[in-house]
C-alpha cells in the first residue's frame, strides 16, 4: 500500500509539475543564488581602527544551521604603566572584565549590514557588548532555500542565540547573567515573545522597536489598503510556493526511491533457506517474512517498470521556490507597499554591497503565516523591563497598538518616556523608515543607550 501511494502520489506530481511552473503573476520571481564572496561589512574592527571596540564574526548553531553574527566587545581601558595600550577586549592580569551582552537582529527579509552597525556602535561605545545575528538563511548564515522568512524560524533562531550567550558561548569576559534584547519592525516582536518565555530575572532587559505586534490587524489594514483581490493575489501566490515545495519535496523522495538498493535485512531474507519451524510460534513470523519477501520483490520490479517508463531524473522538472517582493509602491506585488518617499527611506540605510547577494524578496509562503503572528499576546508574560520606541506616523506598525502593548506590561510609562519600573514608552513624530535616519536615528539611539545602561551596566568597580 506504502508503494501503491507513492506511485499515485508521483504521477500526481509529475503531473502538477507543468501548471505548478507556470507564474500565477508576471512579479513573482524564482530561483535564489547564495553570494559567498566577502563584502566589506565582514572586515573585522581592530584597535588600529581608532574605535573604542573591536568587532569580529562568529557563528552560533540553530537547528543545525550555522548562523553568522557580529560580536562588537569594547576596549578595556589602558592600565597604568601599561606600554602599547590595550590589544584585546580584555587586558587585565588576573581579572577579566565582564561586559554585559546586547543581542540584535533586524525586521522582515532584512540583514544585519542594513543599518544595524549604527545602533550597535552605539551601544558598544557606551560599554557595552553585542551580538547582532543573522537569521537562517539570511546574510553570512547558511540555510537553504534562501531568504525564508518565518515567523517560527526567527524565533527558533533567536532562542538560539540566546541560549549561545547565556550558556557562556561567547567567553568568560561576557556576562552571562546581564543579557538584553534588542529587535525592530518585525524582530520588534520577536523579541517580546522570547523574553515572554524566560524565567523572571533571567533577562535584564527588552528593547522592541517600532515592533510588528499584530498579524490580524496587520492583515486587515493590508486588504484595506490594497483591496480584495489584490490580497487574495498576495495569499495566492504564497499558496503557489508551498505547493511547488511539497511538489519538489515529492519529486525528490520519488527518485531516491527509485534509485533505492534493497537494504540488507531483505538481502539477508532472500538468501536464507528455507529454515521455518512449525509450531504455533512461528507460523505468524514466517508467514509475515515471506509476505515481506513478495513486497520486497514487487516494489523491485515496479521500480525497473518504472525506470523504464519515466524519462531520466535528471530530466525531470526543477521546481524552484517561488519569491515575492518584500517592498514596493503601491499596486505592485508586494509584502509592504510603501510610498515614493518611503521606499527612499527603506534604502537610504542600505550598503553598497550586499552580504549573500541579498536582494528585497523573500518566499513567498510568508504570505501563509502572517496573519496568525501577534506577539503582543505575549506581552502579559514579559517580565524583564522592556523600553517600547513607536512613530506616530507608522502605516506598517501604528503606534496606538505599541501603546496597548506598553499598557498589557505589568507596569508602563506614560506616552511622554517618563520611565516606571518595568517599561518606558518613546513616541517619535516621524515614519516607520524614518526612525532608522537622521535626527531620529540620534533620538532613538539616545533613548536605547539611557535604557540598556541602566540596565545592563554593572555598577563601577571599587578602586
Amino acid at each position: 500500500m506504502h508503494t501503491l501511494g507513492l506511485l499515485v502520489a508521483t504521477m500526481t506530481a509529475l503531473s502538477l509539475a507543468l501548471l505548478l511552473a507556470v507564474p500565477p503573476h508576471r512579479e513573482v520571481s524564482y530561483g535564489f543564488q547564495r553570494n559567498t564572496t566577502a563584502t566589506t561589512a565582514s572586515i573585522p574592527i581592530s584597535p588600529v581602527d581608532g574605535l573604542p571596540y573591536t568587532r569580529r564574526n562568529i557563528r552560533f548553531d540553530s537547528h543545525g544551521t550555522s548562523c553568522d553574527a557580529w560580536l562588537y566587545t569594547p576596549l578595556s581601558p589602558e592600565k597604568p604603566g601599561e606600554a602599547g595600550g590595550s590589544c584585546g577586549p580584555n587586558t587585565s592580569v588576573g581579572l577579566i572584565a565582564q561586559f554585559p551582552v546586547v543581542i540584535m537582529a533586524h525586521g522582515l527579509g532584512a540583514q544585519k549590514e542594513l543599518g544595524l552597525h549604527r545602533f550597535a556602535d552605539a551601544f558598544a561605545r557606551a560599554g557595552l557588548a553585542v551580538m547582532v545575528f543573522d537569521y537562517r538563511t539570511f546574510g553570512g548564515s547558511d540555510g537553504e532555500p534562501r531568504h525564508w522568512a518565518s515567523p517560527r524560524r526567527h524565533l527558533d533562531d533567536w532562542r538560539a542565540a540566546l541560549r549561545f550567550v547565556q550558556s557562556g558561548g561567547l567567553g568568560p569576559e561576557y556576562d552571562t547573567q546581564k543579557v538584553g534584547l534588542w529587535g525592530t519592525s518585525y524582530a520588534g516582536g520577536h523579541v517580546l515573545v522570547v523574553a515572554s518565555e524566560q524565567a523572571p530575572g533571567s533577562l535584564a532587559a527588552v528593547v522592541s522597536m517600532i515592533p510588528h505586534l499584530d498579524g490580524v490587524e496587520a492583515s486587515k489594514a493590508s486588504i484595506r489598503r490594497r483591496g480584495l483581490a489584490a490580497s487574495l493575489r498576495l495569499l495566492g501566490v504564497g499558496i503557489h510556493d508551498r505547493l511547488r515545495a511539497a511538489a519538489s519535496d515529492l519529486l525528490q523522495h520519488t527518485a531516491a526511491w527509485l534509485h533505492a538498493q534493497p537494504d540488507a535485512q531483505s538481502a539477508r531474507q532472500d538468501a536464507m533457506p528455507d529454515q521455518a519451524l512449525t509450531d504455533g510460534r512461528n507460523v505468524s513470523v514466517v508467514g509475515r517474512t515471506e509476505f515481506q519477501g513478495l513486497v520486497s520483490e514487487a516494489e523491485r520490479r515496479l521500480r525497473q517498470v518504472l525506470l523504464a517508463l519515466l524519462p531520466p531524473v535528471g530530466s525531470w522538472p526543477v521546481l524552484e521556490p517561488a519569491y515575492i517582493k518584500l517592498v514596493g509602491l503601491e499596486g505592485e506585488l508586494a509584502v509592504m507597499q510603501l510610498s515614493p518617499d518611503q521606499l527612499k527611506a527603506y534604502f537610504a540605510k542600505h550598503p553598497k554591497e550586499y552580504e549573500g547577494g541579498w536582494r528585497p524578496v523573500i518566499l513567498s509562503r510568508f504570505t501563509l503565516e502572517t496573519s496568525s503572528y501577534s506577539p503582543i499576546k505575549s506581552v502579559p508574560r514579559v517580565t524583564a523591563p522592556v523600553l517600547f520606541i513607536s512613530a506616530l506616523r507608522d502605516q506598517l506598525c501604528p503606534a496606538e497598538q505599541v501603546r496597548k502593548a506598553a499598557e498589557l506590561l505589568p507596569a508602563s510609562s506614560s506616552s511622554g518616556g517618563s520611565s516606571s519600573s518595568t517599561g518606558e514608552l518613546v513616541e517619535l513624530d516621524c515614519t516607520h523608515f524614518d526612525a532608522y535616519l537622521g535626527e531620529y536615528l540620534a533620538a532613538v539611539t539616545d533613548s536605547n543607550v539611557r535604557f540598556l545602561r541602566r540596565h545592563l551596566q554593572p555598577p563601577p568597580a571599587d578602586v
